[in-house]
């Protein structure tokens, strides 16, 4: 990640911990290889053998209490203040829990966010072992409203690297338009798409089993599904959805295409109807997007326009923040469904980077989909991407 973001992210974490009046946030982990806690890729770089304790303060310490042979390389950083043991963690952390005597102490659990989930049950039992010896357990709390708020709220070096992972996923997106044609495959697709990644040095956003995603003509698999052997026909919608991991941050972004058969110059009626709905729905949702407004809000705006337009209701969120991962944050435009928890009621940032992505399959003909990244502002957002209005036309 290096060492410059990892400072503006500890810093704008320190900021946080000030406008949400926080005395202190504990990041508590071991063996970092084996049981990595989320949240570390974004504020911390080395390795952590033994109990380790990386602490962030509303007075602007940044603390690493951690073993010995750990320390120097933390210390080469320059990020936080070393405090090393070999004995036992509990001596130095107890010693600073009381100088500093915290009202409040925030630690990595929540029900619903699985980047603010990070503290495993047997860690979680140390931690407050020691938390409560010193005597302040009754101040334990959940750090996922500060954790929302640092992973969501871009800094500009962050924006920049999305933006430049988006840049070289529509190339991509591009040379496929020039690819595709009947009789290939949806294996064949995401082979001739992975050799552009390998070619080119970049990571995938997700498993690189199913990234790319392709989806050629009618469907029975979830959108989560793996590429396929069936072939692409004339007459038949195909849609791709693909990241890559670019300097660490990615993309999630989805395409649709039709595949003319030789008598046509224009997808049919049925095809056009669904795909003029679908973007209907991601202007309205994307006008209403702002600072302060709940994703619950811009997800149903945009269901239940296609839903009143007579489809079906799209069987997932309308969208999931970007950035480090492809689905980023906790903050999210989705329905009140028990699955989602409390995330769609969390309130939308500015500097967030949402995707919007809705779904609706057509009858004979496949699923039409668009995925394109927005950075909320205070009043509106941004398109990161450039949004995909028409659907793409293929002589195959």
């Amino acid at each position: 990640m290096g060492n410059t973001l990892i400072i503006e992210k500890t810093d704008q974490a320190i900021s946080l911990l000030k406008e949400y009046d926080y005395d202190m946030w504990i990041t508590f982990a071991r063996e970092r290889s084996v049981t990595p806690d989320p949240i570390l890729d974004y504020i911390f770089e080395d390795n952590l053998t033994w109990k380790s304790a990386i602490i962030i303060t509303k007075g602007g310490d940044k603390i690493a209490i951690v073993g010995s042979l750990d320390a120097e390389a933390i210390e080469r950083r320059g990020v936080y203040e070393v405090v090393p043991y070999i004995k036992s963690f509990k001596e130095p952390f107890i010693k600073y829990l009381k100088k500093i005597s915290p009202n409040s102490i925030l630690i990595n659990y929540s029900k619903d966010s699985p980047i603010a989930d990070g503290l495993t049950h047997g860690m979680y039992l140390n931690l407050m072992d020691a938390i409560k010896e010193a005597g302040f357990e009754k101040n334990v709390i959940s750090s996922e409203r500060l954790i929302s708020s640092l992973l969501g709220r871009k800094t500009e070096t962050e924006i920049k690297l999305v933006k430049a992972a988006i840049n070289e996923t529509l190339k991509i997106f591009d040379e496929v338009t020039e690819f595709l044609k009947e009789g290939i495959s949806e294996k064949e697709v995401a082979e001739f798409v992975k050799s552009k990644v390998k070619e080119r040095g970049f990571g995938y956003a997700w498993e690189e089993e199913m990234c790319p995603a392709v989806f050629a003509g009618p469907q029975t698999g979830g959108a989560h599904s793996g590429p396929t052997d069936k072939k692409i026909k004339k007459g038949e919608v195909v849609n791709m959805d693909f990241g890559i991991k670019l300097d660490g941050y990615v993309s999630d972004l989805q395409r649709t295409w039709y595949i003319l058969k030789d008598d046509e110059n224009d997808d049919p009626e049925p095809v056009k109807k669904a795909f003029k709905v679908l973007i209907e729905s991601v202007e309205k949702a994307a006008a209403a997007l702002k600072a302060g407004v709940k994703g619950i809000e811009i997800d149903t705006i945009a269901r239940e326009h296609i839903v009143k337009n007579g489809y079906p209701e799209y069987p997932h969120a309308l969208g999931h923040q970007v950035g480090r991962n492809a689905h980023d944050g906790a903050a999210l435009l989705a329905p009140a469904w028990e699955r989602y928890g409390n995330l769609p009621y969390l309130p939308i940032e500015e500097n967030m980077l949402f995707t919007i992505e809705p779904r609706i399959p057509v009858e004979d003909y496949g699923v039409v989909t668009v995925e394109d990244i927005v950075k909320v502002k205070r009043d509106g957002v941004e398109f990161l991407s450039p949004p995909q209005k028409e659907i793409i036309l293929v002589r195959g």
